[in-house]
């Protein structure tokens, strides 16, 4: 019966009680040898054994009582985004008039712009986009923020309107590292490593470049995507973001092979791996300076940029 009435084992306390089981021996059986656990205030699961993410996830929601739901790291895996971190905490939305607080794993934002959650898995969840920026404004690092943000752009589950959007009417605290990366999503940077790049790009004294662009022969063939092109000489630079320790034989063939078609076309290529340009940056930057200086002597190439939406329609 009181499975029945829980939750997959995690019920309220309160409905404990209205069960006929008496407070005081509910929380008795919570005791380090006892059948159940308390799991947060008033949060109770109906066994002993190491609570599973989606438990704790359930407890959070119970917690926090109706109209609540998963936000942030949480919500976001159950959209299906994968690139994220092991984060043992849950957020979750409230209502602003809810006197709900923060405890143990349960990260509590009270809003007054709690948005129409979807069910995902089951579970109460904050739409995707409002997910992304709830966590990106708890970040500071860029770098980690331009990973949470990236991956659904990138997979078209956002487009980069609907974040700018969602970051304009919300909350301003926690927004300039956001806000940067947006920027550099808007200019083609589509992972982390990329975001890296550009910005060290940008910070160096370098001809302005296009980033993560899609480069095509006269005839329309596609030559290949490189991280930074500078169209006025036609010299590309390339993050080797995969280590060659790591990577597969398909993984070496299919990038020689790319390189070779961008050099056949007269693309002057630099490849760096994130490691030198966190190491060495002057001299990734010698490097780099002398294929723009062995690119001006070449003539131009015939080749032509298109953007990501033009290539997917065949322009």
């Amino acid at each position: 019966m009181l499975r029945e009435a829980s939750t997959e084992g995690v019920i309220a306390v309160r409905t404990l009680v209205e069960l006929g089981v008496d407070e005081t021996t509910a929380y008795r059986r919570c005791r380090q040898d006892g059948p159940w656990q308390r799991l947060l205030p008033g949060t109770v699961l109906l066994h002993n054994g190491t609570p599973t993410r989606r438990e704790r996830e359930i407890a959070a929601l119970v917690y926090c009582g109706p109209d609540a739901m998963l936000t942030g790291v949480a919500a976001a895996r159950h959209h299906g985004l994968r690139r994220l971190p092991d984060d043992e905490t849950v957020h979750v939305l409230v209502p602003a008039h809810r006197q709900v607080r923060s405890v143990g794993f349960v990260v509590v934002e009270r809003t007054t712009r709690p948005p129409r959650p979807v069910e995902r898995d089951g579970l109460a969840v904050a739409p995707l986009v409002r997910a992304v920026l709830d966590e990106a404004r708890r970040r500071r690092d860029p770098t980690s923020i331009s990973a949470l943000v990236a991956e659904p752009v990138q997979r078209r589950m956002l487009q980069i309107e609907q974040l700018e959007e969602e970051l304009e009417a919300g909350c301003r605290r926690g927004t300039a590292a956001p806000r940067a990366v947006l920027r550099a999503v808007r200019a083609g940077v589509h992972s982390a490593a990329e975001f890296d790049a550009r910005e060290w790009w940008l910070s160096r004294a370098l001809p302005p470049a296009q980033f993560n662009v899609r480069l095509v022969d006269r005839n329309g063939r596609l030559l290949g995507v490189v991280d930074a092109y500078v169209e006025e000489t036609g010299f590309a630079w390339e993050i080797d973001s995969v280590d060659a320790h790591f990577a597969t034989a398909d993984q070496v063939e299919s990038t020689a092979r790319r390189r070779r078609a961008l050099r056949d076309a007269g693309v002057t290529i630099v490849g760096s791996r994130p490691t030198q340009v966190r190491d060495d940056p002057d001299g990734v930057e010698k490097d780099i300076d002398d294929g723009l200086t062995v690119a001006a002597l070449l003539p131009p190439p015939e080749i032509r940029v298109v953007e990501r939406d033009d290539w997917q329609r065949g322009a």
